[in-house]
Parts: structure tokens; sequence; C-alpha cells
């Protein structure tokens, strides 16, 4: 199996990108052709991490299959569901959605089919998993689990950010601080001075120094830093340097050290999930290495997978790709002997999630007091330079 983005014709006379797993080229088609579509173009797709969509794009992504799960588990099908959805819906962003996946289903689709055609609203594992319950009956069973998952992991990602928020609102406090003082109150002791006429202490000087570089060249630092930003952030669009980048992450210490769980625990977190609801091992796999939302260890896990094909054991393959720990390859070879890889991914999800909660806090508790302290040499400096300059100027002789 192989990824394959196909563009293709609606019946309405619409285009549209799809991606999809299949054999070659062809199978890629035939598939495109049976959902109604009429392929133009079909090509190799990069194994690129999806667009990621807001946080509130992805709670709401995760409220509509929760939403959806209680009704369709409650006896309704597909298309009323989302109809009594979107009549009922609180959010404006949640209407709209539900408006788009009933005009598809009233058209022909699946809700899989759906899902499918808005990857940077619902993205992978949402269509696989609705594919997955549709075939087996069990659609709300299946969109409750995935709303689940979600929402276990939307939780980690509060605590996360929680943790990190007094730390960052000590730095911009510091930064506002030192700022403030070097822009309103430096200037005016200044003038003080060239008033008295009196030579300027040195540590008075360089502060003195750096208020009249702010004052004189702090427009054309926010520019710059603003088109730095810019920069950066097309530079990470691009995947080469992109993935140098996300390894380099990986092998800083601490920070590194969580982002590896983390990736291991939302890794096993999609595995579980897919296999749960009927996936085969291989397109489980292959979702779930996507997962991992850093894009050097998705091409090590996608290439892990390829030898898969070749008759190695993945467990085998994932500790020589050095992208899981050690523990993770080794309980996903013992699921994988005794034929429960599902489970065994499942219970090692749970314990990363834990452990990355842990690491992430104790980031933070090492953040804390670090930034404190800069925030306090950086504030007591200016102030004691000030001091300084005061005292110097009762230094005169009578």
């Amino acid at each position: 199996m192989a990824l394959f983005a196909v563009s293709a014709i609606r019946p309405d006379g619409g285009a549209e990108t799809i991606r999809i797993d299949a054999a070659d080229k062809a199978a890629a088609a035939a598939a495109i052709s049976a959902r109604g579509l009429t392929p133009i173009r079909v090509q190799p797709a990069r194994e690129a991490p999806q667009k990621q969509a807001s946080g509130r794009a992805k709670k709401m992504a995760t409220r509509l299959a929760r939403e959806l799960s209680v009704l369709t588990a409650a006896g309704l099908s597909i298309e009323p569901a989302l109809a009594a959805l979107s009549r009922h819906a609180a959010e404006k962003k949640l209407k709209e959605a539900a408006d788009m996946l009933l005009a598809d289903v009233r058209n022909g689709a699946s809700l899989s089919e759906a899902f499918a055609k808005r990857p940077e609203i619902f993205p992978s594992p949402f269509p696989e998993i609705a594919e997955a319950g549709e075939a087996g009956g069990a659609l709300g069973k299946a969109l409750g689990e995935l709303a689940d998952t979600r929402e276990r992991r939307e939780a980690v990602e509060a605590t996360i950010q929680g943790a990190l928020a007094y730390p960052a609102f000590l730095m911009l406090m510091a930064i506002g601080a030192v700022s403030g003082l070097l822009v309103f109150v430096i200037p005016r002791f200044r003038g003080l001075f060239d008033q008295i006429g009196r030579e300027i202490p040195s540590q008075a000087a360089f502060v003195f120094g750096a208020a009249d570089a702010i004052g004189t060249y702090g427009p054309w630092v926010i520019i710059l830093i603003a088109v730095m930003v810019l920069i950066w952030r097309a530079a990470l669009n691009r995947p080469g340097f992109r993935e140098a980048y996300d390894r380099w992450l990986l092998g800083l210490p601490l920070i590194g050290t969580a982002l590896r769980t983390m990736i291991a625990a939302r890794f096993c977190r999609v595995l579980s999930l897919l296999l749960k609801n009927g996936l085969s091992a291989v397109p489980a796999l292959r979702l779930a290495s996507r997962a991992a939302g850093n894009l050097w260890a998705i091409r090590r896990l996608t290439e892990a997978l390829a030898e898969v094909r070749t008759g190695k054991g993945f467990s085998e393959r994932v500790e020589a790709s050095d992208v899981l720990p050690p523990l993770a390859a080794e309980l996903l070879s013992v699921g994988e002997e005794t034929g429960d890889l599902g489970a065994a991914a499942e219970r090692l999800a749970t314990f990363y999630e834990t452990q990355f909660e842990q690491n992430a806090r104790l980031i933070s508790r090492i953040i804390e007091p670090a930034v404190i302290v800069f925030a306090g040499l950086a504030i007591g400096g200016v102030v004691v330079s000030i001091l300084s300059a005061l005292v110097s100027i009762n230094e005169i002789d009578f």
C-alpha cells in the first residue's frame, strides 16, 4: 500500500484532491471512481503532516464527533443526525461544518467520504475511523471512541499550556518592565546628567546607551523581528528545513525527551483506536505514523513500515528507527507476538500521556525560577545603574 493524491471531478463539476491508500495508481483511480468521481490525475503524495487546524477548530471537530456519536447511538441515521446537529448547534463554526457534511451526505457521499473532502477540518483518522464504523455497523461507537481519544489529547495539551503559561507571563512582564524603564524613565535621568555636566558612570552609561539605541532604532528592530518571524514561518513550511528542525528538537536535553514521549503517546493512541475499530495492521500503522506530529519521526516510522512489507517485524524496525522509546518497541513486540497489538498500544498510550505531563511539569519547574532570576537581574541591573548614577551626583565637591 502507498499514499496517493488523486485530483478528481465531482458530478456537480467541481474539482477536489483526495489522499488515498492504494496498491498502485490504477487501484487509487479505481477507488476514486467507485465513489462516483472522475479521476484526472494520480500522483504519489508526500508523507508529511497535514495542515494543523487552530485550537478552536480542533475542539469543534471533536465536539462534532461527540455529538454525532450520541445521536447515531440513539438510533438516528447519519443524515437526520447531521440535520439535528445543524439545527441545534450553539456555535456558528459547528453549524457550518454540520451543514457541509449534510450537503455531501444528501448528494450520496458517506460520512467518511465527507470527512475526507475536508482534511483541514477533519484530519486523519476521522475518515478512516468513520469508514471502519460504517463497515462494521457501529458508526456511533467508532465516533465516540474517536471523540474520547481527541478529548484526552486536548486535556493533555491544556495541562501543558497551563504549566507553561506562568513562566511565559513572567518573561513578558520582565521584558515589558525593562523596556518601560529604558523608554520612559532612563531618558529623564540622561537629561539631568546633561544639565549638571558631570561624567556618567560606566554602568549607567551602558544603560543610557541602550535607552538611546531603543529610542533611535526601536521601530526598525520591531520591523526586523516581524520579518524574521515571517521568514521563520516560511522556512518551517519547507519539508527539508522542517525535518531538520524537528530532528534538532528531539536531540535537545529534557525537551527532546518530552517530545519523544509525546510522539509515542500520539502514535500508540491512534494505533490503538484504529485497530479497535477494525483496521488491519499495515493501514493502521501508516495512519498512526502520520499522527506523530514531527516530520523527521514520520519519515523514520514510514521507512520502518516499508520494511514491514518486506517481511520484517514492525516492533523490530521501530526500535531501529530511534523514534519511540525502547520500552514502547518492547511492549509493541509483545503485543505483536500475542496478537493483541491494539491493547498493548492502548496501555502504552496511557503510560506515555502521563509521562509526558510529568516531563512538561518538570520543564516548567525548571523554567520558572530561571525566568524569575532573569527578570530580577535585568530589572535590578537597570535600577542599580540609575542609583549609582544618582549617588555619583551627590559626590560633587563642596
